[in-house]
């Protein structure tokens, strides 16, 4: 994968609420800092983010339907009952760039 750069903090282009743009799984530093204080800052976002207060944990149940906006949250897969299958339909919506 080709490496891209995004701001920290994005703005919602349409209700302009700034939202962290950081993943642990995908973001490696941040541009314009030294290493280890990219590091540093960014260990404190990856912790912040997955506090539990900013958490939505959904409780499946039967023909839910679940739809949320990438431009400002993180998401996971988890917590589907084990006897229980889960299909997955994706709709991929073309956005603008990350401001």
């Amino acid at each position: 994968m080709r490496p891209v750069t995004h701001p920290v903090v994005r703005v919602h282009p349409e209700t302009g609420r700034r939202a962290l743009f950081v993943s642990e799984h995908f973001t490696t530093r941040i541009v314009g800092m030294p290493d280890d204080e990219s590091r540093a800052l960014l260990a404190e976002l990856f912790a912040h983010s997955v506090k539990p207060e900013h958490i939505y944990r959904h409780r499946w149940q039967p023909r839910d339907l679940v739809f949320w906006d990438n431009r400002s949250l993180m998401h996971l897969a988890s917590g589907c009952p084990a006897d229980q299958r889960r299909k997955l339909y994706r709709t991929t919506i073309e956005g603008d760039a990350p401001f």
